[in-house]
């Protein structure tokens, strides 16, 4: 890498006081840490963003907006956490992925060449995943790359423990896998080096 680290931007949590996709996305950022990462949290229920209004300018919105747009700007990647309702992501969470609009006219739109990594929890058994492949797609409409591996985690409430936090160690050693995965992947987007022309096959 060059003189600075990698960035990685975790948006997630709910409205929920102890949120386990909160606890799930500190789990994955501390392993991007541990592989060489910069991370910044973005706890969605600290910020408490008001609702995106398309066609509202940025300087209209308070203070927090504009820090979490910016903080999505500076990223080199991204994880994302969100709990699973009523099937699909939380409204929360797609509601702060609206904002990356805010992105759209810079020199990186969206969130271009950005890789982002994906995680949901859920109280039942289906839910995690089917909002695993909403955000993928939310994620792809954003130009964003999404890291191959996902972390979906079914019945959160038998792998957590009160605070939210992953008990479960198959499901923690994903949330790890993950974390590292994240970084690994996003390097060369980040720092990319001169690249050598493939040969003639002639």
């Amino acid at each position: 890498m060059e003189d600075r680290r990698l960035r990685v931007v975790g948006i997630g949590g709910t409205l929920r006081e102890g949120s386990s996709s909160l606890a799930a996305l500190r789990r994955a950022l501390s392993a991007a840490e541990k592989s060489g990462a910069e991370t910044e949290i973005l706890d969605l229920r600290e910020i408490a963003l008001p609702m995106y209004e398309p066609g509202r300018a940025l300087d209209d919105y308070g203070p927090e907006v504009r820090e979490f747009v910016e903080a999505m700007r500076r990223s080199d990647a991204l994880i994302v956490s969100t709990a699973a309702y009523h099937g699909t992501l939380a409204g929360v969470t797609k509601n702060a992925l609206d904002f990356a609009q805010f992105l759209a006219r810079d020199d990186r739109p969206y969130l271009h060449e950005r890789v982002v990594g994906l995680i949901s929890t859920a109280g039942g058994e289906q839910a995690a995943s089917n909002a695993n492949r909403a955000m993928v797609d939310t994620v792809h409409a954003l130009r964003g790359v999404v890291v191959p591996l996902m972390v979906a985690i079914p019945r959160a409430w038998q792998k957590t423990d009160d605070d939210g936090n992953v008990n479960d160690e198959r499901y923690g050693a994903r949330l790890d896998q993950l974390g590292g995965l994240v970084v690994d992947l996003a390097v060369p987007f980040a720092f990319p080096t001169e690249r050598v022309p493939a040969k003639s096959a002639a």
